[in-house]
């Protein structure tokens, strides 16, 4: 039965009072105009378009400009999601905890029972755990560390990453029971064919979220690289092959290309390289030290989530802006 224009105008004003000053369902109002779903959804539609009705955000907590740099970084660089902290005049300390922070808020709205979790390792990434609230409810957790031991200091163990990860919740964890580094790519590749090392990671195919850690750009004549055992030699040469950072020792330019160095090859861990098939794999790092290894990590599609804060992805925009004019 055709309606009139004059009868539709009322119907389309009577829905949109329904719907924005009643707070009723649409299923509620197509019954109380006695119409099918189908047709109130045109309603509306015919609605909106003539300008019967107008949105307006009131954002009164000034996080707008936040959003819009966020569906920036999203767009430009194809992520799924990213989040963004504000750390004004804040020292590199204080944006790794308000990092961490956030990137653990984050990961407790994903983390269920049964998930696969896989592990790197770092600073920003310890302390996002440190950041978890226990919640033994959350079982059969299964871990997975994606690379090898780097020396005593805790960021930089894996396995004790992963076992904190236990410790909050319920599971088992896997663990790559290999050193960082080996001395030559024959024995690293052995490394790699051992049995209890080769499955966990195949497995890392499979992970349900992969969370790493994003390294900063080495400096020529450093003595030292985070808590890499590198000596100024090693990282000299990376320094050549025009390294911008490195996902668990990995080591990559700005474009996202892997780095060839004598240290390729040598490292226990997963091949990056597959990470974009991985189905979640959460970046989270930041601070200026870290804005040309975002950059490249992005560039390289390692990445589909990302957090860091405002001011690195403001610095991360303007270079990838600066290296494409």
């Amino acid at each position: 039965m055709s309606i009139s224009q004059e009868h539709r105008y009322y119907l389309k004003l009577k829905a949109l009072y329904y719907l924005y000053e009643q707070g009723y369902t649409q299923t509620e109002i197509a019954k109380r105009l006695n119409i099918s779903r189908v047709t109130l959804g045109r309603l509306l539609d015919e609605a909106k378009a003539e300008g019967m009705i107008k949105f307006e955000i009131v954002d009164i907590r000034g996080a707008m400009k936040t959003l819009q740099l966020e569906e920036r970084l999203r767009q430009q660089f194809g992520l799924e999601d990213i989040k963004l902290v504000d750390c004004p005049n804040a020292n590199a300390d204080s944006v790794t905890k308000k990092i961490a922070s956030e990137a653990a808020a984050y990961f407790e709205q994903l983390i269920h029972s049964n998930m696969k979790i896989g592990l790197t390792w770092g600073r920003t990434l310890n302390s996002m755990i440190e950041y978890l609230s226990p919640d033994k409810a959350v079982k059969d957790l299964l871990v997975y560390t994606l690379v090898g031991g780097s020396s005593q200091s805790v960021d930089f163990q894996p396995n004790i990453l992963a076992q904190h990860i236990i410790d909050k919740y319920n599971g088992r964890a896997n663990i790559l029971t290999a050193p960082f580094m080996c001395q030559s790519r024959e024995l690293c590749a052995a490394i790699k064919q051992e049995p209890a090392i080769s499955s966990i990671l195949d497995a890392s195919c499979d992970l349900d979220v992969t969370l790493v850690g994003i390294g900063e750009a080495p400096v020529r004549d450093a003595d030292h690289l985070s808590d890499y055992p590198f000596d100024t030699t090693m990282i000299n040469e990376l320094v050549d092959a025009r390294a911008a950072g490195d996902i668990c020792g990995n080591f990559f330019d700005i474009q996202g290309q892997l780095c060839e160095t004598t240290l390729k090859n040598r490292i226990v861990s997963i091949d990056i390289r597959e990470l974009p098939n991985h189905k979640r794999v959460i970046g989270i790092g930041g601070g200026e030290k870290k804005v040309n290894s975002i950059l490249g990590a992005l560039n390289g599609h390692y990445l589909h989530v990302l957090i860091t804060d405002i001011q690195t992805a403001e610095k991360v925009l303007e270079l990838a802006e600066h290296k494409n004019s």
